[in-house]
């Protein structure tokens, strides 16, 4: 029974830390997740974002991200950064339409 408690205990703080300090956006990525209603539906859907292609677009549409906040260009420390977090086949991958895993987006979340 303690140790339940105990994580339970853990679990609520870690919770309460990411919603405050919002490390690695990982907090406004649970927001948006509960926020849905937040966004501006109609611009978020007539905004065409220059590095998305329409399904792109949409899959983030859908997850709960407005792409009206999201980066137009991509610096080459941008990249560079990318690039030590993914591999160069499984970007090539994304490239060519295979969806990212939530946990490719956390990890290359602090390269945008």
């Amino acid at each position: 029974m303690g140790i339940i408690v105990t994580l339970l205990v853990l679990v609520s703080l870690t919770f309460g830390y990411v919603m405050v300090k919002n490390p690695m956006g990982l907090g406004d990525m649970i927001k948006s997740y509960f926020n849905k209603d937040d966004i501006n539906t109609e611009e978020v859907q007539n905004y065409d974002h220059p590095l998305l292609d329409e399904e792109q677009e949409q899959q983030l549409i859908d997850s709960g991200v407005d792409i009206t906040k999201l980066p137009t260009e991509v610096t080459p420390e941008q990249e560079e950064c990318v690039m030590g977090k993914i591999s160069p086949e499984r970007i090539q991958e994304i490239i060519n339409g295979a969806e990212p895993t939530p946990l490719e987006l956390i990890q290359v979340l602090p390269c945008l």
